[in-house]
């Protein structure tokens, strides 16, 4: 494919594994051993809202019983049940657990096991990738590094936390990269399939992401009359289809549930996203954004990348001006073109329809009701970024390389400082994560309190009569121990009409006098303020707690 000598070199799987454990150590380093003990659960809690729910979700969904699909969790939002697509906690992983559940502990997670595999296979697709390109495996090693610890993943790392696995992005740009060398047509059916399913097992907004490199992938092909237009359709297809097929028996689909939200330009990406080091990088100055979430969309290449962009452009204008024949660094136009290509799709669809620069608002594309009811499937477009955010990361790297290539010491020189360069200007965030995650946390609820953990003992159910989110983590982590449900939970995907069609039910119960003697009822404050008269006229038991007012069936 590319026109570069091939010295005697490592082979891809010993590549592979060295740069795998390089992401290990590099995770290590970051997040500590500590995320790695199964039964740590304590910084699951002592840190952002959205790694709670993944965690006590998971926790839900392993105690509920089999059903088909297999993804439901019925405890959470009782009676209506939930794909645990819906909760972000890998439900590739979470089903897998769930089947061991009869022999693990009670307390048990695995998300510092999916964090050290996404920073290991990060690092050996990212070798890989450059392999294709840079004729130096130390080179190559070096510069896995910078997709290890991109921004991104690091930003989304026990926060988003599937988000996290990029290697799904890089993995699909390897097999473009090498799609010609895959010796059948039955074996890119199978890998684009697999990556379909891999997708939906771990996090659904990648499907577009690896859709848009499978489209490039054959649109070069077929170019290239390498394979004909017919035989790409069943690599397509196998790829949609793998990917409808896991999002099925998954419940993605499950008591029409809408996979589409509010939001879309809210969340995309602002055009200053590549040099934007947000709250990432130190070097350079924080730009402002039009909205706030359009942190969606933050793809900070990095002050490394950046000067080795710099550099490229330098030597670029050095051979002009000194009329240096330049040899080609590919030997098909077509590559350049497609991936100009990849990149401008990959970019527009994560700006669009809202395109700002900085706090600026350029302007703001019509969108009719129908396609933006089809594009909120994908609200969060931002984070559609994230393919051109690789490619401008390979090119920065791999054209160093090739600039460098008669002097090949300088060029790893050159990549090890501009590496060096990008981790220091990571470094207060990376300290803030290491900080949190290798020291000890709580992971007790409010209801462990003595007076509240007796007061709702021997019960069956919490139930909401608000469908705010403001306690039901740490209650549905509670009920998780006790055998307890509830019916209200946060998701991923908006079911409050249910839920609030359920809690006039329960209000219409009480206003009947009926208080349910397994449940456990939970208000706010404020609700009882504006009528105690009622609540206080049921007869029952109550507790002021927490801002809430909690009762049961008394003894009237």
């Amino acid at each position: 494919m590319f026109d570069v000598n091939e010295p005697k070199r490592i082979s891809a799987k010993l590549l592979f594994t060295i740069c795998a454990l390089i992401g290990a150590i590099v995770f290590i380093g970051i997040y500590s051993v500590r995320v790695l003990d199964f039964s740590n659960v304590g910084w699951l809690f002592d840190n952002d809202s959205d790694l709670r729910q993944h965690y006590v979700a998971w926790c839900r969904f392993r105690t509920d019983p089999w059903r088909f699909p297999f993804g439901l969790i019925d405890s959470l939002s009782y009676p209506n049940s939930m794909s645990v697509i819906y909760t972000d906690s890998i439900p590739i992983f979470a089903v897998a657990f769930k089947i061991l559940g009869p022999v693990l502990p009670q307390t048990f997670q695995y998300f510092g096991l999916f964090g050290i595999l996404s920073f290991m296979l990060m690092g050996g697709f990212a070798s890989i990738l450059l392999r294709r390109f840079i004729e130096s495996d130390i080179q190559c090693i070096i510069g896995s590094v910078f997709y290890v610890a991109s921004s991104t993943v690091i930003h989304r790392m026990y926060y988003h936390t599937a988000l996290a696995a990029q290697w799904i992005v890089v993995a699909a740009l390897v097999l473009w990269v090498y799609n010609e060398l895959i010796p059948s047509n039955d074996r890119r059916i199978i890998y684009w399939a697999l990556m379909g399913f891999v997708c939906v097992g771990i996090h659904s907004y990648f499907l577009p992401m690896v859709g848009m490199i499978l489209a490039v992938t054959i649109i070069t092909q077929i170019a290239r009359k390498k394979v004909s237009f017919f035989a790409s359709v069943p690599v397509f297809l196998s790829f949609c289809a793998s990917g409808l097929v896991n999002l099925y028996i998954l419940g993605a689909f499950y008591g029409g549930t809408s996979p589409s939200g509010p939001g879309l330009g809210t969340f995309n990406s602002n055009l200053n996203t590549f040099i934007n080091p947000w709250e990432i990088g130190q070097f350079i100055p924080r730009l402002n954004l039009f909205y706030d979430f359009q942190y969606e969309g933050m793809a900070y290449l990095g002050a490394g990348i950046l000067l080795l962009f710099f550099i490229v452009a330098g030597g670029m204008v050095f051979r002009t001006v000194r009329k240096i024949p330049e040899k080609a660094f590919h030997t098909d136009p077509i590559y350049g073109r497609m991936t100009l290509l990849l990149v401008a799709v990959s970019f527009l669809a994560a700006v669009f329809p809202n395109f700002s620069f900085n706090s600026i608002k350029l302007f703001w594309a019509p969108v009719p009701g129908i396609l933006e009811k089809i594009l909120g499937i994908f609200r969060s477009n931002g984070r559609l970024v994230w393919p051109a955010m690789y490619i401008l990361m390979t090119a920065a790297i791999s054209f160093t390389a090739y600039t460098f290539r008669r002097y090949r010491q300088i060029g790893t020189i050159v990549l090890a400082c501009a590496l060096i360069l990008q981790i220091a200007d990571m470094t207060n965030a990376l300290a803030a994560r290491h900080a949190i995650y290798s020291v000890d946390h709580p992971s007790d609820t409010m209801w462990d309190d003595p007076a509240a953990s007796a007061f709702v003992e021997g019960k069956s159910e919490f139930i909401f009569l608000y469908d705010e989110n403001d306690i039901s983590m740490p209650t549905a982590y509670y009920g998780y121990f006790h055998n307890m449900r509830q019916n209200n939970y946060y998701f991923a995907r908006d079911i409050g009409d249910k839920v609030r069609a359920e809690i006039d039910t329960y209000r219409a119960e009480l206003a009947a006098g009926n208080i349910r003697d397994d449940a456990v009822y939970v208000i706010r404050q404020k609700d009882f303020d504006e009528d105690p008269a009622f609540y206080e006229g049921l007869g029952a038991d109550m507790l002021f707690a927490f801002d809430h007012v909690i009762f049961k069936a008394g003894t009237q």
